[in-house]
């Protein structure tokens, strides 16, 4: 039974929300010592300079020193101070020494809001790194899930939120403590006078609550819209061609509208509850200070310099009541993105399953190896637990041998699971049955890092960054290249045209590569791989989009690297995969028939049809 009182209070003072804050948000705690020494010596001198009025006020009462005798504890402080440094008892000399802490005060307060800022900022970059580092080892169905706006959306907007959240808390502990010494203060001057104040400090915290959750309810509501509307808008923005030829303009803008005056209607209602809460709690405050009077005056007698003080102390106490119920309300309204980023972050977390291993990826030197390769993909579920889509088989069975510098290709029907087969490769997704070695290594033992920077990958899409050619072709290098080298590998990629640009190597690409036709984009993405100097080359499709020239330029490029390297291409076009080593024809998911194009063509089965029905030509 004592645990419910105990927890009620937790929940008043938000001590409980703080430590649920506390368990996602990476707070050190020499920043926690700092911020309480700052708001321990705050206090301090806030108590000092307060209680230095009652001897002032009873000296301007009486008229002299005579006001002191049997004033307590205060004065006799005071007169031991004074007496060491042989100050005279005067009123400009109580006054300086009333000022001296209030004065010091200021100083305190103004490091304290400094380092307060510091921690803040330094917390909220913590979050927004660490979410994005969770997010980055996230295995692809992550993504899948989520689009690139609504990620946005929490690694800049919500970790934002959440270090104002983590703000007002520490702002919470310096309020707390003034609230703390203001009572310590009133039980000084009067026991029956304080327990009159916390009375109705209590009553209108509870008033409050229900308005206090309303607001929690609508920033978490508002934070899901914010984070709809990211994804819409940057979703839309990469699609603008789209969008304007299919006039699709009004539609766009009510469609981002509509989400603008939902989180407007929000707003407006989060601000009537703080309306709410002002209207409800300033009332019985200042109600609190009249009946604190009357019974000062009327009950107990008290003095005018006591009546005055406590006046200013309920003054500053009843102050510090509104801020802390304000920091309960920032609390609750920025709460919601801390939520939104622990919600990222634990799925995020639940997703990655690709573990790297002990064992340096050095390239290929012999053979790559599959065995009854299998994958199926997972059934896809939203944070709430609703499913997005049920799982499904995509390859069972595969086996296939790859001799290093050899020439594979893959063909088949789209949807047959060649693309998913090229990217177990690198492990961007993980076999879920057989096994994948590398010169007898299980594909498991390599370091991820290592491996993936091991294996130049060409998509039908090139990778770009809207950055200059030359920041683009060096992304991801673990060297310094030489001009020699970024030459070389433009030459070899067909891409020298760069050099005819009026900046050369330093023009810009525009939103990837928007400024270059397809197949120059394709070209820049070539070069790239192949100044990275890797044993593998998996190009996937990386003709399919481009016009005859520039498909032409592609495959001389294949055309000189054969033999150099292990290269392993999926492919729709005859001139890609009539010059290959092997070919694999993948159907189902399954192997269903390997050998030369010569071979296949004479077996008169499935890659023969692929001819006739001119999926491949």
């Amino acid at each position: 039974m004592a645990l419910k009182p105990l927890n009620a209070l937790a929940e008043y003072l938000r001590i409980n929300a703080i430590r649920r804050m506390l368990t996602i948000v990476d707070v050190r705690r020499s920043e926690i010592a700092g911020l309480v020494a700052f708001a321990v010596v705050f206090a301090i001198f806030e108590g000092i300079g307060i209680s230095l009025l009652l001897p002032i006020l009873q000296y301007a009462e009486s008229g002299g020193v005579s006001a002191f005798s049997g004033s307590g504890f205060i004065w006799v402080g005071l007169q031991r101070f004074m007496d060491a440094l042989n100050l005279p008892v005067t009123l400009p000399v109580l006054l300086g020494l009333a000022f001296a802490p209030i004065l010091m005060r200021q100083v305190v307060f103004y490091f304290k809001t400094w380092y307060s800022a510091v921690v803040s900022s330094r917390i909220a970059i913590r979050m927004r790194m660490q979410t994005l580092d969770t997010v980055l080892d996230a295995d692809p169905e992550f993504f899948g899930r989520h689009s690139v706006g609504k990620l946005v959306n929490v690694l800049i907007a919500q970790t934002s939120a959440a270090g104002a959240a983590i703000l007002a808390v520490i702002k919470l502990l310096s309020i707390g403590l003034l609230m703390a010494l203001y009572v310590a203060i009133l039980l000084a001057i009067s026991v029956p006078l304080t327990l009159v104040t916390l009375v109705f400090g209590v009553l209108v915290s509870w008033l409050i609550k229900a308005n206090i959750r309303r607001i929690r309810e609508f920033a978490i509501e508002s934070a899901a819209i914010s984070q709809e509307m990211m994804g819409k808008i940057v979703e839309r923005m990469g699609l603008m061609r789209l969008i304007k030829l299919r006039d699709m303009k009004r539609t766009e803008s009510e469609r981002i509208f509509g989400f603008s005056e939902a989180m407007r209607q929000l707003g407006i209602k989060k601000a009537r509850i703080g309306a709410r809460i002002e209207v409800t709690a300033d009332p019985l405050l200042m109600l609190s200070v009249f009946i604190t009077l009357y019974i000062g005056i009327a009950v107990l007698g008290m003095t005018l310099a006591q009546l005055g003080l406590v006046v200013f102390v309920l003054s500053r106490l009843n102050a510090k009541i509104k801020e802390f119920n304000q920091g309960r309300q920032q609390i609750s309204t920025n709460v919601a993105g801390l939520l939104l980023v622990q919600q990222t972050t634990e799925e995020a977390i639940r997703s990655s399953r690709i573990t790297s291993g002990p064992v340096p990826f050095a390239g290929l030197e012999r053979e790559l190896v599959l065995t009854d390769v299998a994958f199926d993909y997972p059934d896809s579920y939203t944070a709430e637990g609703k499913m997005l889509s049920a799982g499904k088989e995509v390859l069972r069975g595969i086996s296939a041998t790859i001799s290093a510098g050899s020439f594979t290709a893959l063909v088949g029907r789209s949807g047959a699971g060649k693309s998913t087969l090229v990217e177990l490769l690198p492990r961007l997704r993980e076999a879920t049955g057989g096994t994948i070695t590398y010169d007898g290594t299980d594909i498991r033992q390599f370091g991820v890092g290592s491996l993936r920077k091991g294996i130049g990958y060409l998509t039908q899409s090139a990778m770009l960054f809207n950055d200059t050619v030359r920041e683009n072709l060096i992304y991801g290098l673990d060297f310094e290249p030489s001009e020699e080298q970024v030459r070389s590998a433009l030459e070899r990629a067909y891409a020298t045209f760069v050099y005819d640009l009026p900046n050369g190597l330093e023009t810009h690409l525009g939103d990837r590569g928007v400024r270059f036709s397809g197949g120059e984009r394709q070209r820049i993405g070539l070069a790239r791989v192949l100044l990275a100097d890797t044993s593998v080359l998996i190009l996937d499709e990386p003709t399919s989009a481009l016009d005859s020239e520039s498909e032409a330029f592609i495959q001389k490029a294949l055309a000189d690297l054969h033999g150099t390297r292990t290269i392993i291409v999926i492919a729709h076009r005859l001139a890609t995969v009539i010059k290959a080593d092997q070919l694999l024809v993948i159907e189902d998911g399954l192997v269903v028939e390997r050998g030369t194009h010569e071979e296949l063509v004479a077996s008169g089965a499935t890659y023969q049809k692929l001819f006739e029905t001119q999926l491949l030509a």
